[in-house]
């Protein structure tokens, strides 16, 4: 008798409606049991009443245990079983394959707890409340005559498909599947393929499916194309603050279209006045049509390898709304009166319309800056030369008062997947910052704070953004990490100060494990949202903060131009502008921060999957990296071109210990020990573009 199915069957059969109490004899011969097993299927119910799954009565009758189910959530699975988070994310449980009930990942359950451990508890599954585990993504394989499918997350194992279904794949293709039959201890489940995105091993294939399976909207329904499309391309500029006969630049990569920001600049007085022009977009999606419902459902653009998944039509983000040289565009504009500690000391809201004098490029005004420019390039900004003087001027200013304050400053990894005409990433190149790029990063930070602090003072409903301060386990982690490679780490504890984390980042700055240690503070650090109140922001070290720059590509920079052009274009009383927006701020903040997440995971998940790509090409090719991090089972190496990937620890040669304090994989028989920060030169050896996974084993 097979004791994990039969206890299965038994709690289905009590549990389900219309159950009576019946006696062990009644129960047995009801699930068909032969006699020779009773005395097997008696012990089981005993072990059942003790671990709490039923109750036997003193008649012997077997009642179904009340569940006391806690609502949560399966997250991931193993072969051995899965994990649930409770909905008041308490804590994770473990339950055992057995005690599933067949849940799967992002199936809604109740869970009821059995036992205490040290690590984690351990329960059941009582009901499923919702299946969440509908269609999903994976790779598909053929073994023999029968075909299988991996999904993509949370269930490690293949899950078997419809025979009609395998006449017409080709192995290792990406698939969308549906379930048929969910998996038990007993049984693989069945699923049926409901589209083929291609290769496996295609880069832009896999991507596809990312986005399918995080639900992306990726086209723009027909109503939202003619409302972009009957757009008047002419306006009138009356009432509003004309600035076209002003210096005013955008600055941005070369491949930019949607251009929604704009500088300008003056020396005053006192210090600099810094106008910053954003894309009047609010004067264009209103509230009530199509157009705006289709960005509050988007959230925001999704921009991963070549494609971009816009926020709004192309009539209007690389039309009407951007910013293009020549070319007369309604904008928002904040001017910042900047004293020469870098410290606002006025700042000024207009509608506005500008004409931009021409399109700055990054890597042209870093030229000019490191003055290797050109003759022909210098006369392409001929007029805008002393414009751009002085903002290098203002942008240093305002980086050494962002340093006074404690701000933190976090190195990014960006990088850039260079494809060839078939789409095909071939090669992966750093992303450097260079001073123009943190002049604009500056700009729009200043910009943010100014309208942030205008509305704070206003009183306006509004969605700020906000950081708050660290979680007290993650910042005791960090702690453990710097000491265990000898960084001072006695500020980095709850209560600690934007400053104090700064301070450490400084002291690491150009040693070896540099990287690493950046992306560790990175991780500890809260993840910044979109809010109703003014929270602060703690990794700006800002009492005001928000985000109003990017109208083009972000909802919540949509909504305050919109609540702004209340006040300051229709005149409308502050408490009639609570009353229209109050509640709707909260719901733009809640919605907003959900599609952010879910973009960033898109890019984040694209980005690897076409590094993997990338490193196909190069299986048996040798790098230098650097290790960024330590486990158990291993640790992952990261190239200087940004790609990471594991070394697994049953690669190494020699037997190695995990030391989790130190965080250092040692061998007592060698003496070899591998660290955060270690250079290593690595060999590729296994890439899974469909999963975004390189492994290495050392040269």
């Amino acid at each position: 008798m097979n004791m994990t199915k039969t206890q299965e069957r038994v709690l289905r059969f009590i549990r389900a409606d219309g159950y009576r109490p019946m006696q062990v004899n009644e129960l047995a011969a009801a699930l068909s049991l032969p006699e020779s097993g009773r005395p097997a299927f008696f012990r089981l119910l005993q072990q059942m009443e003790r671990e709490g799954s039923l109750t036997i009565s003193k008649t012997k009758k077997v009642h179904a245990r009340e569940a006391e189910g806690k609502p949560a959530t399966i997250m991931n699975m193993s072969k051995r079983g899965g994990f649930a988070q409770l909905a008041d994310q308490s804590t994770d449980v473990y339950i055992d394959k057995s005690r599933l009930m067949g849940a799967m990942p992002t199936d809604e359950v109740e869970v009821r707890i059995l036992r205490e451990t040290d690590r984690l508890p351990e329960g059941e599954v009582t009901r499923i409340v919702k299946r969440n585990f509908v269609k999903f993504t994976g790779t598909y394989y053929r073994e023999g005559g029968r075909g299988f499918v991996l999904p993509d997350f949370g269930f490690k194992e293949r899950i078997e498909v419809l025979p009609d279904d395998v006449k017409t794949l080709g192995e290792h293709e990406k698939v969308m599947a549906e379930m048929l039959r969910y998996p038990t201890a007993a049984d693989n489940g069945q699923v049926h393929v409901v589209m083929s995105y291609g290769s496996a091993d295609s880069g832009a294939a896999c991507c596809q499916a990312v986005l399918d399976r995080k639900h992306a909207r990726q086209v723009f329904p027909d109503e939202v194309l003619a409302e972009a499309n009957a757009i008047p391309q002419t306006f009138d500029p009356a009432g509003r603050f004309d600035l076209r006969d002003r210096i005013i630049l955008t600055i941005d990569s070369a491949h930019s279209k949607d251009l929604d920001d704009a500088i300008s600049i003056e020396k005053t007085d006192g210090g600099y006045r810094l106008g910053v022009h954003i894309a009047d977009v609010s004067h264009y999606v209103r509230p009530g049509t199509a157009l705006n419902e289709e960005a509050f459902e988007r959230g925001t653009s999704i921009y991963f390898g070549n494609r971009v998944i816009p926020m709004l039509p192309e009539a209007l983000s690389n039309g009407i709304c951007s910013l293009n040289p020549r070319e007369d565009r309604l904008a928002f504009t904040v001017f910042i009166d900047v004293n020469g500690s870098g410290e606002i000391i006025g700042h000024e809201l207009h509608k506005s319309v500008i004409r931009s004098y021409v399109k700055g490029v990054y890597d042209e005004i870093n030229q000019i800056y490191a003055e290797t420019a050109g003759e022909d390039l210098l006369a392409k900004y001929k007029d805008a030369l002393p414009s751009i003087a002085r903002m290098r001027e203002l942008a240093e200013l305002l980086q050494q008062a962002r340093k006074r304050r404690g701000a933190i400053d976090f190195e990014s990894d960006d990088c850039e997947v260079v494809f060839n005409e078939q789409g095909v990433a071939v090669d992966i190149v750093r992303r450097t910052r260079g001073i123009s790029e943190r002049m604009i990063e500056e700009f729009m930070l200043l910009a943010n704070e100014a309208v942030a602090t205008f509305a704070s003072e206003k009183k306006l409903p509004f969605v700020y953004r906000v950081h708050e301060e660290p979680d007290a386990l993650k910042l005791e982690n960090f702690a453990a990490s710097l000491a265990a490679v000898g960084i001072n780490n006695r500020k980095i504890k709850p209560g600690l100060k934007p400053g104090d984390l700064a301070e450490v980042l400084r002291e690491i700055e150009g040693t070896p494990k540099e990287r690493a240690l950046n992306q560790m503070a990175l991780r500890t650090m809260a993840k910044a949202k979109y809010w109703p109140e003014c929270l602060g922001h703690f990794g700006l070290a800002l009492k005001y903060y928000s985000q109003f720059t990017s109208p083009i590509r972000r909802y919540p920079d949509l909504v305050i131009h919109r609540i702004l052009s209340e006040l300051l274009e229709h005149k409308v009383e502050t408490e009639e502008i609570l009353h229209r927006y109050e509640s709707f701020v909260a719901e733009a903040a809640e919605q907003s921060s959900e599609r952010e997440v879910n973009a960033m995971q898109i890019e984040w998940d694209c980005d690897d999957i076409y590094k993997a790509e990338y490193m196909l090409q190069h299986v048996g090719g040798t790098f230098s990296g650097t290790i960024t991090g330590v486990k158990s089972y291993g640790f992952y190496v990261e190239l200087e071109n940004t790609v990471e990937g594991l070394v697994r620890v049953e690669t190494l040669k020699g037997w190695f210990d995990y030391d989790e304090k130190n965080m250092q994989l040692f061998c007592t028989t060698n003496g070899r020990r591998y660290s955060i920060g270690d250079a290593v030169t690595v060999v590729a050896t296994r890439v899974e573009v469909a999963l975004g996974q390189v492994d290495f084993e050392l040269a």
